[in-house]
């Protein structure tokens, strides 16, 4: 399983299509952390939509970087359940890293107000993996094999994902925001607990879907 993941994210490398969905969301945050005083949660909070918007498309070129024939050859070298669980666990580390990059680098460059703790830390990277992971159950459901029209499923993508801010859907940006948004870093795992199961569901039925679909068509 774990050479399947390092395949997939090595070919993602190779194809260069995370570059500039990675530039648009490195650039966000060093923008959005270009004015002081940038309280700790609250501007934390704020980054979370566009950390939302550029995993969208990180997981959407990352599922469209493989070709029809390369996905057919690796599923039929490591067996169908191997092929969907690899492809779901490498966008799933690509997450993990689009939620770490957009902590770490106010962080480093000492961009908060005050030195955050360990546990505003924690709550942070904590709202950002939702964000994260919410985008990227949503990307999936636009991606090849399950849509094969680059214009169909990046209109949809943009649609479903816009919908998320009027609708408030859980696991998406602007709750994941609200609930960053909080007086005190102890405060955000309750607020965002509803979050976390809605999440749960959603990516459950993503990835029956996914794994469903990806056989049959793959």
């Amino acid at each position: 399983m774990r050479a399947t993941v390092r395949y997939l994210l090595a070919e993602y490398l190779r194809s260069w299509r995370f570059v500039a969905p990675g530039v648009l969301l490195v650039a966000g945050v060093i923008v959005a952390y270009a004015q002081p005083p940038n309280p700790v949660l609250s501007t934390a909070a704020s980054v979370i939509p566009l950390l939302f918007a550029a995993q969208c498309w990180l997981t959407l070129a990352f599922f469209n970087s493989q070709g029809s024939p390369d996905r057919h050859v690796l599923a039929a070298t490591v067996g169908g359940r191997r092929f969907v669980l690899g492809r779901l666990l490498a966008a799933g580390a690509i997450a993990a890293i689009a939620a770490v990059v957009t902590v770490a680098i106010p962080f480093a460059g000492r961009r908060f107000a005050h030195p955050p703790t360990a546990g505003e830390l924690a709550a942070i990277l904590f709202a950002n993996l939702i964000g994260a992971l919410g985008a990227t159950a949503l990307a999936a459901l636009f991606a090849r094999p399950l849509i094969y029209s680059r214009v169909v499923s990046v209109l949809g993508l943009a649609v479903c994902a816009v919908l998320t801010v009027p609708l408030h859907l859980p696991g998406s940006a602007v709750p994941t925001a609200q609930a960053l948004d909080a007086g005190h870093a102890a405060h955000v795992p309750g607020r965002l607990a509803g979050d976390i199961m809605s999440l749960l569901v959603f990516t459950a039925a993503v990835g029956v879907v996914c794994a469903r679909e990806w056989r049959r068509r793959d």
